[in-house]
């Protein structure tokens, strides 16, 4: 073999080596790229136009690499080079290779310099050379397309959309969250009362029953769908062939809930509506009564109401016997009960003869009406009418008592305070056999009652000191701040501890009472002064004025008015964000303000729906700033002229 085929035969190798590196390095390169967008997808989802861009990027940084490879080995495709290459490798041949491969000295030394030429081997160079190429270049290959083998179908998908046919449909599927529908099913109880399953599509609020079911649907494959009510997650399941669907049971309060997918985002306002205690109004009795003979017929009618359906209601009757306070014995019987089956409204009346209770001189007998809702999740929820106190005047009163129709308002307030002590002991003894809940409902029911009578002391106060003239009553302040403590005992349904300080109340208030005077159970004497009229008493009517809501305190007002602004700054540049801020707030004002969640409800269906929103918008504004908001509504007929 001659000194020129020996160079060539070893610039062929080195060629094979060269592109073969050249080939690997690449092709390790695009693998390399393809993991790391892998990698990266995970933390930051690529939406579609860079996901379609991530895998020619990785073919153009391969294609560069196999470039910068072979440049790098250009020298292979020279002859010359080839030589000087193997002289480095074989300094004993003094630059005989290039000599014999030089067409100047070839015909003349090349017979000479052929078996200095012999001794060296080329092809072990060569080989050297390609483990030192190819090993470093096959091991990154191989690393890097393992990597990108061993990664889950649906990584390679998000990262490139290449992988099972599944997965790259669903990454390539449009916005998954835009089609929403579902329905709020009532429960059951309220379902037998006429309420029906409501539909919804495309919801900015969901608005039900606490404890309905929440059914939702939407288009697409489940996987991947992000659902969070509150902080609660929920789990999306396959729906049919093309859809998926979720659920959840509507909370006791207003919620966000807030579903993802991919780089899309929806919230939606969730508001629940609690059900209502029932409310039940004693019509007879009309008043309180004393009466001389036990005969006749007694007249019991009440009228209730609730907003889901009612499930019944009775009469109860409490005879109190005994004229001593320390020997005060009770009798309390049920009359008769009535199913109202889920209806509204509804009556309930019948007579009861006198005789029937067994009374005798100087008993009381209390009767009173409950009622009770159908509420099987969070109740039933019990509710009392007002008491009305029929008593029996003794033979010593008769010389000296004038038997009238009504006793005076102040003879009430003792024997409701009576009526709530018996109360009270009575649920206390039975606690131990009573359901927990009914436990705790009654002692709250009784803390409201008590509640009431608490009013009336305040008011005797206030009439004591004629508002602010002469200094508190220390017996009324001590027996009102006893009430107190036997209220808060009862609202944690701490009935045992609540009977001491009733006790109490009732002694200051019988020695008020006494120190001033006062005439109960009869027609008061001659007075040569109307103390009433001095005093500037009113009429009581038993009942509390309407409950006024409080504004929105300050260090509330001012967050939400930052809400509002940074919502309005993001309305025209970002429509969205707004849109998610307010319905946030509304969540927020659901809890507590629900005259600011019902102006912000319409501005968000307004911006929604590409309506102006301009007016519900200064509403918020309005409410936030503690401005009165006045609307002028516009009659039928101007309405009517206007559309035309």
């Amino acid at each position: 073999m001659t000194a020129i085929e020996q160079v060539r035969r070893t610039k062929l190798g080195l060629g094979v080596v060269a592109g073969a590196s050249a080939l690997l390095w690449g092709a390790g390169m695009t693998f390399g790229v393809l993991v790391i967008a892998m990698l990266l997808s995970l933390f930051f989802p690529f939406p579609p136009g860079i996901r379609a861009a991530v895998l020619p990027g990785g073919l153009l940084a391969g294609v560069g690499i196999l470039i910068f490879v072979l440049w790098r080995r250009r020298f292979v495709w020279s002859v010359p080079r080839v030589a000087l290459w193997v002289e480095e490798r074989a300094p004993e041949l003094r630059y005989a290779l290039m000599t014999a491969i030089d067409a100047r000295y070839a015909d003349r030394l090349g017979e000479r310099l052929a078996p200095i030429v012999a001794k060296a081997d080329p092809g072990s160079f060569v080989r050297r050379a390609a483990w030192r190429s190819l090993l470093p270049a096959g091991f990154v290959l191989l690393l890097t397309g393992a990597t990108f083998a061993a990664m889950p179908a649906d990584w390679r998908a998000a990262a490139v959309g290449v992988g099972n046919v599944e997965a790259s449909a669903e990454y390539e599927m449009p916005n998954r969250l835009e089609v929403l529908r579902g329905a709020v099913t009532p429960p059951a109880y309220a379902a037998r009362s006429g309420f029906e399953i409501e539909e919804f599509e495309d919801p900015a609020s969901i608005a039900g029953l606490a404890g309905s079911r929440v059914d939702l649907q939407g288009l697409g494959i489940p996987d991947g769908i992000e659902i969070l009510l509150g902080e609660t997650p929920l789990d999306a399941s396959p729906d049919g062939s093309d859809g998926w669907r979720s659920g959840f049971t509507m909370p006791d309060s207003a919620v966000a809930l807030e579903l993802r997918d991919r780089q899309y985002r929806r919230l939606v306002v969730i508001a629940p509506s609690r059900d209502n205690a029932p409310s039940v109004e004693l019509l007879l009795p009309l008043r309180d009564t004393t009466v001389r003979v036990i005969r006749g017929d007694i007249a019991l009618q009440a009228r209730m109401s609730d907003d889901i359906g009612l499930g019944g209601a009775f009469f109860e009757s409490i005879v109190t016997m005994g004229q001593d306070e320390g020997h005060i014995t009770f009798r309390r019987d049920t009359l008769r009960r009535r199913n109202f089956s889920g209806a509204r409204t509804g009556e309930f009346a019948m007579t009861v003869p006198l005789a029937d209770f067994r009374l005798e001189e100087g008993d009381m007998l209390s009767l009173r009406a409950v009622t009770f809702d159908n509420n099987t999740l969070s109740g039933p929820s019990y509710t009392t009418s007002e008491t009305r106190v029929l008593r029996v005047a003794t033979a010593s009163e008769y010389d000296s008592l004038a038997i009238e129709g009504a006793p005076p308002p102040n003879d009430t307030l003792f024997l409701t305070l009576r009526f709530i002590i018996q109360l009270t002991e009575e649920i206390d003894a039975e606690k131990h056999t009573m359901d927990r809940d009914l436990f705790v409902d009654s002692a709250q029911t009784i803390g409201l009652q008590l509640r009431r009578l608490i009013r009336t002391v305040e008011q005797m106060q206030v009439e004591w000191t004629m508002e602010g003239v002469f200094d508190p009553n220390p017996l009324l302040a001590e027996a009102h701040e006893a009430l107190w403590e036997g209220a808060r005992a009862l609202y944690i349904a701490e009935t045992a501890e609540a009977l001491p300080p009733l006790w109490a109340a009732l002694a200051l208030l019988e020695e008020y009472a006494l120190a001033e005077r006062y005439y109960f159970r009869g027609q008061p004497p001659e007075l040569l002064v109307n103390l009433g009229r001095v005093r500037m008493q009113g009429h009581d009517t038993g009942y509390a004025a309407p409950r006024v809501r409080r504004p929105v305190s300050g260090e509330l007002r001012q967050e939400m008015l930052g809400h509002y602004t940074r919502s309005m700054q993001f309305l025209e540049a970002a429509p969205d964000s707004a849109v998610n801020t307010l319905m946030l707030m509304q969540v927020e004002a659901l809890r507590e303000y629900p005259d600011l969640a019902s102006f912000l409800g319409e501005a968000i269906n307004a911006i929604r729906d590409n309506e102006d929103a301009s007016a519900p918008l200064a509403d918020v504004r309005r409410y936030l700033e503690g401005k009165t908001i006045v609307r002028q509504r516009l009659t039928a007929w101007s309405a009517m002229w206007r559309r035309r």
